[in-house]
């Protein structure tokens, strides 16, 4: 649909209809005087008509008598059937009174009047439908047109003064020259331009200028007569020439335009409707032509069935309509319905004129041709509103011609067999489902994914566009009805993109953001959509909406089944890879456990046995949560193994993870580590801490002491050192090492705290490490009303007195390690 085309131009329907059905209402009061004049000069007279019996020929020039100043331009102006008229006549230089008696109009010339009416409606009624189907610059200038051979092809309906009468022959003359130019303007879009551009727009800028300068002539001698009471004869005859000459140049021009259409044009099922247009064109307009050219030239009696080629105009706008709206007839059903509607609006109109027709010669001649200017009235409004109630007209006709198996586009692509698949298989059915309804030659499918667009489907001959010129901003500011290559907003790159792949419309799916875009290919019928169309590919794009949000969320639950599974997986995994037991000594309890805030974690522990009871411990936390920090604990781990295998002390094991971290260039990869080494005989704990929670040591005296010696972050510089401290543990003592989950789980704006750690270590000292262990996570599970972040406690109780070799003021630092052989 054209932006620019208002559908308040419905309206101008409103006067054309009013002049029919004033035209029609005041048909039985129209006067036969059986004189044809040119100005205020008689051109023929109709043989045993009044004119003739008031002795009236060709060439006599006639007046009001007496002359008024109130007086019409037209003579007989005020003529009326059985009324006495006054005439004034000049021939040959002499005046004569002369009276003239009109009459009723005979039956012939009231039936031809009604044939004029009912096709000016039946003008009407084509322009109005079609400018319901579609709104662009063609449908435009087919009702202007249509409006304008309607207001010409009416009789001149009687009005009570004289003002509006000239008013009203103002008009006509505006419609007469401005009709030239709407047929140069037609041809020049026909058959699929919806816009003027190139070499054509001049072409018809001109006509249009001419109609204005025609107009404005006329309308300064109408204003020259009322200000003079003189009619400008010469004048006059020199502008109806001119006129005359106006209007068959401009139908030469207009038809020359059709026929470089006709050449240019590439589709055979194009050229055959382009063939019927040209037909219906040559058989309608060319004998009106020559008519024109005939009666303006040369005025003269009445030619032998001249009438009757007025009649054949209708031909015009019932070939275009057709060629315009040709896809609308290709199913039976459809033709059916449209010609169940008319005919019966015809029929009915028929069956009220004939009635009056009946009934003024059976009875009474006034009443019949009041009921016959009823029905032709009755026409006229029907053909005035026919278009507008085009949505109620094919309600009716549903119902005279129903179809149980017509169904909308959304009901079509809800029974496609791809559309319960993904989004590419749902695109491609709706491109396949438009494609097929619309008798599009293809249809292509794009997909938007965050600030870029991507192909998805395409059926037919439409390809889709290897560029990104369709952006999503571009896509949201198109709305949500389909868009044409003449949209402002597709100008440019857009445009060409679009044409390079055999597309003629976009419409975007999606209520807020746009999630896709189904490119629109050509069709056989034109570059056009109707308004029911619209609509229903409006709709068609909502009900696609909701199918592709579905897919979408079938994917993403899909994925997040299968993701699930592969994190319950990977929990099992990093649950293995945790020591399945902790280390048993008869001086030495030990106890750990690990919780995770999500399936897996970035908390670990671990345990190495080393010969001549050895123990090298580590505890550590990656940063960050879920499978990242996992995959950095699980790689601490393996690197603390291989070290600790190696026989390698705390701080030496920390260097070495912090050095192959720091290689591995991975600015937010961060780990904190504390790595201990425990002699269990001697009871001594040789520990290095990276940046882990400080450990609390609850001696058996009571008191608590934290173990703050510490160095900086695994992965924060190459350059970092890391030093041996060490503990000596006496029977009692409880070692607790943990990670920042425990401390920081929270309660409202309140941490759990180490205040409450010492004060559950107090109350558990006196039980055994698995105990410990338990209860502490257990409280902090009772603490806390939010997610507890990853979590990991070791927990070490020396049991007995150990047996120093030494005394505990030797400097421990001087760290041996043992051979490796030793290990093996």
């Amino acid at each position: 649909m054209d932006r620019g085309a208002s559908p308040h131009l419905s309206w101008t329907l409103a006067p054309v209809s009013a002049v029919l059905v004033l035209s029609a209402l005041s048909l039985p009061h129209q006067p036969y005087t059986g004189v044809l004049l040119s100005g205020d000069r008689v051109a023929s007279v109709m043989r045993a008509s009044p004119g003739e019996r008031a002795g009236l020929v060709a060439g006599d020039r006639v007046t009001l008598w007496p002359a008024r100043a109130d007086a019409p331009s037209n003579p007989l102006a005020d003529a009326a059937p059985d009324r006495t008229l006054r005439l004034l006549r000049e021939r040959d230089g002499k005046l004569a009174e002369v009276t003239l008696y009109p009459s009723p109009l005979p039956a012939e010339e009231r039936r031809m009047m009604s044939g004029l009416l009912a096709v000016a409606s039946g003008f009407v009624l084509l322009g109005g439908w079609v400018w319901s189907q579609r709104r662009d610059g063609l449908a435009r200038t087919f009702l202007l047109l249509c409006l304008a051979f309607a207001w010409l092809l009416a009789p001149f309906p009687r009005f009570g003064s004289p003002g509006a009468a000239l008013a009203y022959e103002t008009l006509y003359s505006g419609v007469t020259v401005f009709l030239p130019a709407l047929f140069v303007h037609f041809f020049a879009l026909f058959p699929e331009r919806l816009r003027l551009r190139g070499r054509i727009r001049p072409v018809a800028r001109i006509a249009y200028g001419v109609a204005t300068s025609l107009f404005a002539i006329a309308v300064a001698l109408t204003a020259f007569q009322l200000a003079t009471a003189q009619r400008p004869e010469p004048a006059l005859e020199l502008l109806n020439g001119v006129a005359a000459l106006w209007f068959a140049a401009c139908i030469a021009v207009a038809l020359g335009l059709f026929v470089r259409s006709y050449v240019q044009v590439r589709s055979e099922d194009a050229r055959r409707r382009l063939r019927v247009a040209l037909i219906g064109t040559a058989c309608g307009m060319g004998p009106l032509v020559a008519l024109v050219l005939v009666h303006n030239l040369a005025p003269g009696p009445p030619l032998p069935g001249e009438r009757w080629a007025v009649t054949l105009t209708l031909l015009v706008p019932a070939s275009f309509a057709w060629a315009t709206l040709v896809h609308q007839v290709f199913e039976f059903r459809v033709a059916m319905r449209a010609l169940a509607a008319l005919g019966a609006l015809a029929l009915v109109g028929g069956l009220v004129f004939w009635a009056g027709e009946w009934l003024g010669q059976a009875w009474r001649a006034d009443l019949g041709g009041g009921i016959a200017g009823g029905a032709l009235a009755f026409l006229a409004l029907a053909a005035a509103v026919a278009g507008p109630a085009g949505a109620w007209l094919r309600a009716l006709g549903e119902r005279v011609v129903p179809n149980p198996h017509e169904r909308s586009l959304a009901e079509w692509l809800t029974r496609h067999p791809a559309s319960r698949g993904g989004l590419r298989l749902q695109l491609e059915a709706a491109c396949a489902t438009v494609a097929e309804r619309l008798l599009l030659d293809g249809c292509a499918a794009l997909i938007v994914e965050g600030d870029a667009s991507r192909p998805a489907a395409r059926v037919g001959h439409t390809r889709l566009p290897e560029g990104a010129e369709l952006t999503p901003a571009l896509l949201h500011a198109l709305g949500r009805t389909p868009v044409g290559l003449d949209d402002p907003l597709l100008a440019g790159a857009p445009r060409r993109a679009l044409e390079s792949v055999g597309a003629s419309w976009v419409l975007v799916v999606g209520e807020g953001a746009p999630r896709a875009a189904l490119l629109l290919g050509r069709r056989l019928s034109g570059p056009w959509l109707s308004v029911p169309e619209m609509r229903e590919l409006t709709r068609f794009a909502h009900h696609l909406d909701v199918m592709l949000e579905n897919a979408t969320l079938r994917e993403a639950a899909t994925l997040h089944g299968a993701f699930d599974r592969e994190l319950t997986r990977a929990q099992t995994i990093q649950a293995h890879l945790l020591p399945r037991r902790t280390p048993a000594y008869a001086s030495l309890d030990c106890a750990a456990a690990s919780l995770s805030s999500e399936a897996v974690g970035g908390d670990y522990y671990d345990f190495v046995k080393s010969p001549g009871r050895v123990l090298t411990l580590a505890v550590g936390d990656a940063a960050g949560h879920g499978v990242p920090a996992a995959l950095m604990g699980v790689w601490a781990q393996a690197c603390f193994r291989n070290e600790a295998r190696r026989g390698s002390g705390p701080g030496r094991v920390l260097s070495a993870l912090n050095r192959e971290l720091v290689s591995m260039e991975q600015p937010d990869a961060f780990v904190a580590l504390l790595c201990a080494r425990v002699e269990v005989l001697e009871g001594r704990l040789y520990y290095a801490n990276a940046g882990l929670t400080p450990p609390l040591v609850r001696h058996a005296d009571g008191r608590t002491e934290e173990l703050v010696e510490s160095g900086v972050l695994l992965g924060v510089t190459g350059e970092a050192q890391y030093a041996d401290a060490f503990l000596d543990l006496e029977a009692g003592d409880v070692v607790v090492l943990y990670t920042d989950g425990l401390t920081e789980a929270r309660r409202a704006d309140e941490l759990y705290g180490t205040e409450r750690l010492i004060a559950a270590l107090d109350r558990l000292a006196a039980k055994k490490a698995a105990e410990i262990v338990r209860e502490l996570t257990d409280e902090v599970r009772a603490f806390a009303d939010q997610t507890l972040d990853d979590l990991t406690v070791v927990v070490l109780k020396q049991l007995t007195h150990p047996a120093r070799r030494g005394q505990a003021g030797e400097n421990p630092l001087k760290w041996r390690p043992a051979p490796a052989d030793v290990l093996r």
